[in-house]
């Protein structure tokens, strides 16, 4: 059965949770491309009615979709979520959205203020789309952070640089704020969405049997790949492009087996040899998709220590399975602890040779104590954004590591500091 043929199962009842619009925009997606799933709308007017209205529901709803993480924190806090569950994100996609709509409106202020979103992600978006970052503030959601946290939040930061945009992911927040500072409300883009309804498909159908169970996997390549679609065809999944080579793919652990022989082989590997310089694909099989989603992201991370063409896959129990390209295991695939050759370093990173010994260059007169990306930024008269970018890279490669920021002598959030080793 076909990943697609799975999602319209008619055995699926999905209760979707959130305020009467976005349910609403959940329900049009959902009626437009899961056509055979029954979904069932529970909207609030406010999203501290949440655990109330989820503990109240029928007891025929297989999971649940939240439109935001608030609802779906407080549900899962209280201990009411005993079923698959999960949220819409508001990064991805919903994120990249929101960048063309300031840019194309004109819409720049003195500060940005934006409530719920993780920090390191908006800066990331806005660099990407070459906006200031200097005035965007950014609260993170956390547990005990509600509306009133939110709100009182937007109005620090419009009193004190006098000129603001807020930006909420919370209706309740929009409510409070609206009429005294210019705000945005941020719903979720299509694409989301859809992330959000195959997710939580396929982890309730997961609770049938261990076939079943949902996988989440990243896949990081060198460059953008517009032949990966098609590759994952054998997984009998869905992907979903996130940002510069960045791909999610949404399957189940029947289909995983059955493409790699019982965890032995992934074709997709050798496929990706043939055209990218390195790639790594984080695989995490879990009970509910957010633990499929802890797994995905650890396998990921040891994924870059491995070799330039490996997949991990993260077992629920504890084990990770780590299947690598033939030629990953000839000696190069060392860790970023180990001094990698430039010309090995090449092939894995995808930059070019000139700019690889130049950095050596500078690596090796520099010292053991880390450099910034803004030190290679000076050192190699380069734009600060190439840095960035090219330590990204190195990082991905697992020639890179994050080892702790520069606190002394900055404002804003402290640089990270890296160690990397060429030889």
């Amino acid at each position: 059965m076909t990943a697609s043929a799975r999602a319209s199962d008619p055995r699926v009842t999905v209760g979707v949770v959130g305020p009467a619009d976005l349910v609403a925009l959940v329900e049009r997606v959902a009626a437009r491309e899961f056509p055979g799933l029954r979904l069932r709308g529970i909207a609030y007017p406010n999203e501290a009615l949440t655990v109330e209205l989820v503990r109240a529901a029928p007891a025929d709803i297989d999971a649940w979709l939240f439109t935001g993480v608030i609802p779906y924190t407080l549900a899962q806090q209280a201990g009411a979520l005993d079923r698959p569950a999960t949220h819409i994100s508001y990064t991805g996609a919903t994120l990249y959205r929101l960048l063309v709509e300031l840019l194309s409106g004109g819409r720049m202020a003195d500060a940005i203020s934006i409530d719920t979103l993780d920090r390191e992600q908006v800066v990331e978006a806005f660099r990407d789309a070459a906006l200031p970052v200097a005035g965007v503030r950014v609260m993170d959601y956390q547990p005990g952070r509600d509306a009133s946290r939110f709100a009182e939040f937007h109005r620090a930061v419009a009193r004190e640089t006098g000129r603001s945009l807020a930006i909420t992911c919370v209706r309740s927040v929009y409510t409070e704020i609206a009429g005294q500072i210019e705000t945005i409300r941020l719903a979720p883009a299509v694409a989301s969405v859809r992330s959000a309804l195959q997710t939580i498909t396929l982890a309730s159908l997961g609770r049938a049997g261990a076939d079943a169970q949902v996988v989440l996997g990243f896949i990081e390549v060198c460059d953008p790949d517009p032949d990966l679609a098609d590759d994952v065809t054998a997984l009998a999944g869905s992907l979903f492009a996130l940002h510069e080579g960045r791909y999610l793919l949404v399957t189940t652990r029947g289909a995983v087996e059955d493409a790699t022989a019982g965890f032995q082989r992934l074709p997709l590997l050798d496929r990706l040899r043939g055209r990218q310089s390195w790639a790594h694909i984080g695989l995490g099989v879990g009970r509910s998709a957010a633990e499929a989603d802890a797994l995905a992201r650890r396998a990921l991370a040891r994924c870059r220590a491995v070799g330039p063409f490996t997949a991990v896959v993260a077992l629920g129990n504890g084990g990770d399975i780590v299947l690598a390209h033939a030629d990953s295991a000839d000696g190069d695939a060392g860790t970023a602890d180990a001094p990698v050759p430039v010309a090995v370093a090449v092939r894995r990173s995808g930059l070019s040779q000139a700019t690889l010994d130049r950095l050596k260059a500078v690596l090796d007169g520099w010292g053991e104590d880390g450099i910034t990306s803004g030190d290679i930024a000076e050192a190699l008269a380069i734009e600060p954004r190439t840095a960035r970018h090219t330590l990204k890279r190195l990082e991905r490669a697992g020639i890179a590591r994050p080892i702790g920021r520069l606190q002394a002598g900055t404002t804003g959030r402290p640089p990270t500091i890296y160690r990397i080793r060429l030889s």
